[in-house]
């Protein structure tokens, strides 16, 4: 009977690692002989595993930890997302904080639907963090990237509909993006497309992830092998149209160059590529910044002037000239940097406002869009 049950036991591990790695490859855009690649196998021992024939060894789990951070726990003794459990558990509890019910609330309100509306290829405008070294501006053709972002939707292993979307990122040569869009457009399946960008050796701008939504906004979670992940987020529109042309929202993800460190700025989704100059797009990504009103800062400026420049024994004529332009800019830089970490978060943020003007930057300059309506 101990036998009987031991056997069972590993059947069932058997078959929740079968389903998987064969959700893994899916959402890889691999196939198993190219995932045997990436893990030094047979590709004959990856199919095995893919059809429940045995058990994965126990170099293979390891190979895919080391090469993919899986949890081996999780891998080979559940197949439900950590929402499902979380959601399961809050089932079998009465008493519910008002914070799990947030959690629930996101989770069960997620229209498919909704997120349907996403599904298509947009163009992808961002500031390049890593040319910027602490200069104040930099001009558009080096403070601008571009890049590819397509969103589709899949099923899971499991059944469960999902929606996975693929990005090439970071690339200066806009026409270069352009022609890619095509490619992009031309290659319905997952899997052909990534091997197509592998193939063109684009391996190093490829992130690849997940797309859900709340009630108010649209959340695109990607990753970059080991290198990067990054978190996009969007207003979701109000609106009853079919489909998503594009907005603007934040990013939070890590700058390349030299030094790796945290990031957050703004990133434009267009559907249509967008018949602007560089500096025009350059300007639309500062988004409008709120109004700054620096009368106390003017009044302070005055009084500084007028100690030093007074025709006054006690005041002016005890400094040189050097003496008052060290003060002058001392006293400039406190105020600056004093307004600045006042209103730096304010500056962070995407408001409904910045995100309309984005949508009818969409509207009016997106070559393709006037195009299909001439037709």
């Amino acid at each position: 009977m101990e036998n009987q049950a031991n056997r069972a036991d590993q059947g069932k591990i058997i078959e929740i690692a079968s389903a998987n790695l064969r959700n893994l490859i899916s959402r890889l855009g691999l196939t198993p002989e190219k995932l045997a690649e990436r893990v030094h196998v047979d590709s004959s021992e990856v199919i095995d595993y893919c059809e429940g024939k045995t058990m994965p060894s126990a170099s293979f789990l390891l190979a895919l930890k080391d090469k993919f951070e899986i949890s081996i726990d999780d891998f080979i003794s559940r197949t439900d997302t950590p929402e499902e459990i979380y959601l399961e558990i809050l089932k079998n509890h009465d008493s519910i904080t008002a914070g799990s019910e947030n959690y629930r609330a996101l989770y069960e309100s997620e229209d498919p639907e909704e997120i349907r509306r996403l599904c298509g290829t947009y163009f992808v405008y961002y500031l390049d963090t890593e040319n910027y070294k602490g200069k104040d501006i930099n001009p558009a053709d080096v403070a601008l990237n571009y890049g590819i972002l397509t969103i589709r939707e899949a099923v899971t292993v499991t059944g469960k509909l999902d929606f996975d979307c693929i990005a090439f990122l970071g690339r200066k040569d806009r026409k270069m993006v352009r022609e890619l869009k095509e490619k992009f457009d031309s290659k319905p399946y997952a899997r052909d497309l990534i091997a197509y960008l592998m193939e063109e050796d684009y391996g190093k701008y490829i992130y690849y992830g997940r797309v859900s939504a709340s009630k108010d906004h649209y959340y695109i979670s990607m990753a970059h092998e080991r290198e990067d992940r990054l978190s996009i987020i969007l207003h979701r529109p109000n609106t009853r149209k079919p489909e998503y042309i594009g907005g603007i929202g934040t990013v939070n993800s890590v700058s390349r160059g030299r030094q790796h460190m945290p990031t957050v700025q703004f990133m434009g989704l267009s559907r249509y590529s967008l018949n602007l100059s560089e500096e025009d797009i350059h300007h639309a990504m500062l988004l409008n910044y709120p109004n700054y009103h620096a009368g106390p800062e003017a009044d302070e400026m005055i009084r500084t002037f007028k100690n030093l420049y007074m025709n006054d024994e006690n005041t002016g004529f005890m400094f040189t000239d050097t003496q008052r332009e060290l003060l002058i800019q001392s006293n400039l830089e406190r105020i600056i940097k004093e307004s600045l970490t006042r209103n730096l978060m304010r500056y962070a943020k995407v408001s409904e406002v910045d995100d309309d003007d984005w949508y009818h930057i969409i509207k009016y300059y997106g070559i393709e869009k006037h195009s299909k309506g001439k037709k």
